[in-house]
């Protein structure tokens, strides 16, 4: 996990990173194994909040497959898939800000609902969120890096505020 220190984030990201790798971040499974937990449910479905779950599963498991599609390269089915890429981080270090970047902006939204009671309002606010701190981290990183983290969040804004599609499925009983 020494690898996860050589990452140019924050050192409060890399803290919670490190808590994420030993299974000690604060999910309600995690709660409930020192107290009793009166729900516990997932705050984004109906589920049981676990790591698993909360990071790799859930509303988790779609933002993933976007990164994955923006990135050319399969993150985010576990946490092996995202930490794996840690150990050779001068290679994919800007693959690895963007999947810290996920993991914290998953873990503050939750937060945010379960102690602030904010109103869940989706994937797209995960994303809307995750474009404004990659933006945020692009002083932590060379101009060739920031030219490439810049290539995806554009992507991810672009999806964060697009419009919803709906379509309509013909019932084929009638």
């Amino acid at each position: 996990m020494q690898a996860v220190w050589k990452l140019k984030i924050p050192p409060r990201v890399q803290f919670f990173l490190w808590l994420l790798s030993s299974n000690r971040v604060l999910t309600r499974d995690n709660v409930a194994k020192r107290k009793e937990v009166a729900d516990p449910s997932c705050l984004f479905c109906a589920e049981n909040e676990s790591v698993t779950h909360l990071f790799f599963h859930c509303v988790a498991k779609n933002v993933w497959g976007c990164i994955s599609s923006w990135i050319n390269k399969s993150v985010g089915t576990n946490y092996e898939s995202v930490a794996s890429l840690w150990l050779a981080n001068k290679k994919y270090l800007v693959t690895n800000v963007i999947t810290s970047a996920v993991l914290w902006v998953i873990w503050k939204l939750r937060n945010n609902v379960c102690f602030q009671g904010v109103t869940w309002s989706g994937m797209k606010k995960v994303l809307a969120v995750l474009g404004r701190m990659l933006r945020s981290w692009f002083p932590l990183l060379s101009l060739e890096e920031q030219e490439k983290l810049e290539q995806v969040v554009l992507l991810v804004e672009r999806e964060a505020s697009s419009i919803p599609h709906f379509g309509w499925i013909q019932d084929s009983s009638e």
